[in-house]
């Protein structure tokens, strides 16, 4: 006869919660620092929604759209960027140490360069949009850089 456990979650958890916990029972991840490494992931989520988000509040901008373009290009291959390292973040099992410094450092680039096209529109045309997906990108360049510095060589 075959047990069934079953267990009733009545509380609800943050995503950070949520992901530091399962980061901490990984058997592959004691060799990162579980914290920094859910703050990354959690961050490159969060970026990745956010400039999907900026992008078409960009598109949506009508009269301003011409000058958006590069914005929105940016917000496009920045949320792809942050997918992809959420992605890499999370096969820690059997995965290749250069892989993820190389995935973090262009994480960090894209986020870099699409803060500060979206941080020039947010001071220019006045884009709330812009300054909340700058900021997000701040966010996980940060988290990105502080990751890899955690790393050994």
């Amino acid at each position: 006869m075959t047990t069934v456990v079953t267990r009733h979650f009545t509380s609800w958890r943050s995503p950070m919660e949520t992901l530091t916990r399962m980061l901490r029972t990984h058997p592959k991840a004691s060799s990162f620092d579980a914290t920094l490494l859910g703050t990354c992931l959690q961050a490159c989520l969060e970026c990745t929604a956010v400039c999907a988000l900026c992008a078409d509040a960009c598109l949506n901008e009508g009269e301003h759209l011409h000058h958006l373009t590069h914005c929105i290009t940016l917000n496009t291959q920045c949320a792809a960027v942050c997918h992809a390292t959420a992605q890499v973040l999370a096969a820690l099992g059997q995965g290749d140490a250069q892989i993820l410094r190389t995935q973090l450092e262009v994480c960090l680039r894209a986020c870099r360069t699409c803060a500060e096209e979206c941080e020039q529109h947010a001071q220019q045309m006045n884009m709330e949009h812009c300054a909340v997906c700058a900021e997000s990108c701040r966010r996980c360049e940060q988290a990105c850089q502080a990751l890899l510095g955690s790393m050994s060589a």
